[in-house]
């Protein structure tokens, strides 16, 4: 797969979540129903030191855009995403904001992502599927060395 350059994505198009200083970026491609996705979450509330951009991308199931609509529109992002893949909390988030969902779906179109989870690297590496923590934590340091 293609690596893509972490500085082109669009930042603000994702939901933001700090864990520690947050000094290791990853960009996240998610949908809300995605099962390995949900596994992946799980992992990544081990890790410190990193900042996660999930962009919402409800490719999966019927309701998925609706759900990420709400997490979009939910007045703490990063909490309501936590919640909805940790403890199974749908979030409460109105359904009437405006949403970068759209575009996340034509990035995802951009560069060929055909499945969640997708991870971005800060040095632009591309991996497709989930990881156990220790192995994404040292490909975070990994990247960060580069």
């Amino acid at each position: 797969l293609n690596a893509i350059r972490f500085d082109d994505l669009p930042l603000p198009q994702a939901v933001k979540i700090v864990h520690g200083k947050g000094t290791r970026p990853l960009a996240y491609f998610a949908d809300p129903r995605c099962p390995h996705c949900k596994r992946f979450d799980k992992e990544l509330a081990q890790l410190d030191d990193v900042t996660v951009y999930v962009f919402l991308l409800p490719i999966i199931a019927k309701d998925s855009a609706a759900i990420s609509t709400a997490v979009w529109c939910s007045p703490d992002r990063a909490k309501a995403w936590e919640d909805l893949m940790l403890k199974n909390i749908t979030p409460a988030g109105s359904a009437d904001c405006e949403t970068p969902i759209d575009k996340n779906i034509a990035l995802g179109h951009k560069y060929g992502i055909k499945g969640t989870p997708t991870l971005v690297f800060g040095d632009g590496q591309r991996v497709s599927g989930g990881m156990p923590a220790a192995r994404l934590s040292k490909l975070l340091d990994e990247a960060s060395a580069r």
